[in-house]
């Protein structure tokens, strides 16, 4: 079995509901393909979302016996029938079906957010969960002054643009991801950290992002992170929060030039 054939039947697999042959080819190949166990695993932490949105929202207790009462009434005149379109019960019930189909919708478009590279991206944003800080070199400086800083440390190419350039750096580092070269400074001061920035190439991370030279916003575990590409430059701004923190954040940055 190929692997776009295993991929396409393991996005129909539910646990719990009998397997036929192809199926059951699909789950071994994804036990002994990383990329496939990957894909899997996501599909099933979508589908927990999912129903565990659905089982949050609860109708109200009696709202049965309503639609029962309602379904046993004779078809009445006009003036009545628009009565029972604005019945409180009908009203939950409507809500709650448009509550449902929303976050539905809202889950199904953030998993369809996807961008090439982006996987590169979220591994960034784990490496960056795990440092402990002992990682950086101490500097005092903005971002807009390490070009030097990094050139000497072999990172080519250091660029900062204006709505980054004033932030306050307290640490700095250059590392490696398989061969590839990434820079990076802690931003904040010395009572807090602030935020994280890291500069890669984009071409040698797969990354490609829609044109517009936008911040685009993504998570991964308790981090979040604002990734933006201007040319074959990406800037990736991460720290422990969410999205909406992330907004917040960015409102901050004076506008770009």
């Amino acid at each position: 079995m190929k692997a776009d054939t295993a991929e396409t039947l393991l996005r129909c697999y539910r646990p719990g509901k009998s397997a036929d042959s192809k199926m059951e080819k699909a789950l071994r190949l994804a036990e002994e393909d990383s990329e496939l166990g990957r894909i899997l695993r996501a599909q099933l932490e979508f589908d927990e979302q999912i129903i565990d949105v659905i089982h949050f929202i609860k109708p109200p207790e009696n709202l049965r016996q309503k639609l029962s009462e309602l379904s046993e009434k004779p078809r009445a005149e006009k003036a009545r029938l628009r009565k029972q379109v604005i019945n409180p019960a009908v009203v939950t019930a409507l809500c709650g079906v448009l509550v449902i189909l929303g976050i539905i919708v809202f889950f199904v478009m953030e998993r369809m957010e996807k961008f090439p590279g982006r996987d590169a991206v979220e591994a960034m944003l784990s490496n960056a969960s795990k440092m402990n800080g002992h990682e950086l070199e101490e500097v005092t400086s903005t971002s807009g002054q390490l070009g030097d800083w990094f050139y000497m440390r072999g990172y080519d190419g250091f660029e900062s643009p204006p709505d980054l350039a004033g932030l306050p750096v307290i640490g700095s580092r250059v590392f490696h991801i398989d061969g590839r070269t990434v820079a990076q400074f802690a931003v904040g001061n010395a009572e807090a950290l602030k935020c994280l920035v890291l500069q890669f190439h984009a071409s040698e991370f797969g990354v490609q992002l829609p044109e517009g030279n936008e911040w685009k916003v993504l998570t991964e575990g308790e981090w979040v992170g604002a990734l933006r590409q201007h040319g074959d430059i990406c800037f990736l701004i991460a720290f422990r929060g969410n999205k909406a923190e992330m907004d917040e954040f960015l409102k901050t940055l004076p506008p770009k030039t």
